[in-house]
């Protein structure tokens, strides 16, 4: 039995200053994760905490290559091992590699056109340009696309410029890439990248 006076029979052994990165370091994670939770599926924006991806009890440091930012419930997921190492460390992998390629738009833009119903969203010219790099980079294609000249009234010029109005879709490259990251998987991601 314990009493007030006995020492707690548990103690933690690494400092507290360890654990917690200075305040530079936790915003440059959070932005590297676009104050998101790095975890695809989630994207949790409240209440986010940074995770030490080899724990400090293992001997990680405070390093933003060990710190990724994953919401409370992802956190907890991960801790109880309902959610792997290997899809943690394949999340950080991609935002850093996705953050150098991409903006966060990007990055939103590609997670917004995995989701069945935005198949069927047309865009104007200026809506396309949003995707350019995404395009460039084989991830999202031209489903179809659709030109207007203007109206005309009879015989005269167009009272109006003429549009474009484009489908987009996620090509198979871009499918594969999105399917690995929400899933955390590398080797499916390095086929991904072999397209």
């Amino acid at each position: 039995m314990s009493t007030l006076n006995q020492p707690p029979t548990t103690v933690n052994c690494e400092p507290a200053m360890n654990r917690n990165p200075p305040p530079s370091m936790r915003d440059e994670v959070l932005r590297e994760a676009g104050y998101k939770g790095a975890n695809p599926t989630c994207r949790n924006i409240l209440t986010l905490q940074l995770h030490h991806m080899v724990w400090v009890k293992d001997g990680g440091g405070t390093e933003a290559i060990n710190l990724i930012a994953l919401c409370g419930h992802c956190h907890d997921m991960h801790t109880q091992g309902d959610i792997p190492a290997s899809a943690i460390r394949h999340w950080k992998g991609l935002l850093h590699a996705l953050n150098h390629a991409f903006n966060k738009e990007s990055i939103d833009l590609l997670l917004y056109l995995a989701h069945p119903q935005m198949e069927n969203v047309w865009y104007t010219g200026d809506g396309l340009l949003r995707f350019a790099a995404l395009i460039a980079a084989g991830l999202v294609e031209v489903a179809e696309s659709q030109f207007s000249v203007g109206v005309r009234y009879g015989d005269s010029a167009p009272t109006s410029p003429p549009t474009t109005a484009v489908r987009l879709r996620l090509s198979d490259k871009g499918k594969q890439l999105v399917d690995s990251w929400k899933k955390g998987d590398e080797a499916q991601f390095q086929a991904a990248m072999q397209m």
